[in-house]
């Protein structure tokens, strides 16, 4: 009885899989790298018993611009499809009367499908890749760098962040089908593998810095090497992307690169630091600091008494400085009047006293 029952699901499924299928896909999203196929049936359509799982030869596979259509048989690439338009399946094991196979391709089928207990012992399906290029993969990374400052002699350990996008697209189906894909039975995509991407764009970046800039360089010249990094960069991650996942970078665009805010901070106050230790402008970074703060207290709302305190404080000063000059009345000067003081206790300097008008004895 199993081996009637096991004829006769063989004899009904080589049957239904003689019809020819149409294999499509539809327009993918911009985040999907690849997706498998679909067999196209309508309502009007007598293919509805077929095996989903087999490619009768002699079926199409439509391929849009952009897309790359890839055919598994066993877990294996047997056929790539990268012309846009009609693409003819060929295979053996799935003849069809409709494609020139005959009785005979029928009847193997049969036999091989018998042996497996009425099932069939195929297992294929289309995967289609978008090969078009995948703008807009941002990154932002921060490389460690040793940062020379000849005006004030500071060789520093920074760091430096820097950011932009890179683009990139699949030239090499086959590889990308292998090494990302595998026996995917829904969609890859982008997400999937941009942690990675990053992760490696940041040690080719390391790489490629101090390859530029082995030896230390000008904080201000940073961003002159953008477009050498850059290129560095492609360089090298084409080399690697391609051989391990089959896709090559396209461009790559930074639009930020500078150093840490902490790090920025210790170079200026190195700078400041060295600035001073010349006297004209130490005099001159005194008096703008002065300046300063009287325009603070100026514009403060006790600014009014503020500014008197600074003129007491002058004024202070400058008698200070005049105290310790001589005092010519009370020097021994026959040429200048001297000091009296009179009876009613007043100090005078000429004959009569301004107080009472007595004459001077």
């Amino acid at each position: 009885m199993g081996i009637i029952k096991a004829a006769g699901g063989a004899v009904g499924g080589v049957f239904a899989d003689q019809w020819l299928e149409m294999y499509v896909c539809e327009s993918m999203p911009e985040d999907v790298l690849a997706q498998r196929g679909v067999k196209r049936v309508n309502e009007n359509s007598s293919n509805t018993k077929g095996e989903e799982n087999v490619i009768t030869d002699g079926s199409l596979i439509i391929v849009n611009d952009g897309q790359c259509a890839i055919v598994i048989e066993q877990g294996k690439c047997i056929g790539i499809y990268d012309n846009p338009g009609e693409n003819v399946f060929r295979s053996k094991r799935t003849g069809s009367i409709f494609s020139g196979g005959g009785l005979k391709s029928i009847g193997k089928q049969t036999v091989e499908r018998i042996g497996f207990g009425g099932d069939v012992a195929i297992h294929q399906f289309v995967m289609y890749i978008d090969t078009k290029e995948k703008v807009n993969n941002p990154f932002a990374l921060s490389v460690p760098l040793s940062i020379v400052n000849k005006a004030t002699g500071l060789d520093y350990y920074s760091t430096v962040n820097i950011s932009g996008v890179f683009s990139y697209r699949i030239t090499n189906p086959e590889i990308f089908y292998k090494r990302i894909c595998g026996n995917s039975t829904g969609t890859v995509t982008r997400a999937k593998i941009q942690p990675q991407l990053n992760a490696e764009l940041r040690s080719a970046a390391v790489t490629a810095l101090d390859k530029l800039c082995g030896g230390g360089v000008e904080p201000t010249a940073l961003a002159q090497n953008v477009e050498n990094l850059c290129a560095e960069l492609k360089a090298a991650l084409d080399e690697k992307w391609e051989s391990l996942r089959g896709f090559s970078v396209v461009s790559i665009a930074i639009d930020g690169i500078a150093l840490a805010q902490d790090d920025k901070r210790v170079i200026q106050e190195a700078e400041r630091a060295k600035m001073l230790t010349q006297p004209d402008m130490a005099a001159a970074t005194l008096v703008a600091a002065q300046a300063d703060a009287m325009n603070a207290a100026a514009h403060n709302h006790n600014g009014g008494s503020m500014v008197g305190a600074f003129a007491v404080m002058n004024a202070m000063n400058t008698g200070t400085q005049q105290s310790e000059k001589p005092n010519i009345f009370l020097q021994n000067d026959s040429s200048k009047p001297s000091l009296w003081r009179c009876t009613c206790g007043n100090m005078n300097t000429g004959n009569f006293c301004e107080n009472c008008g007595k004459k001077r004895v």
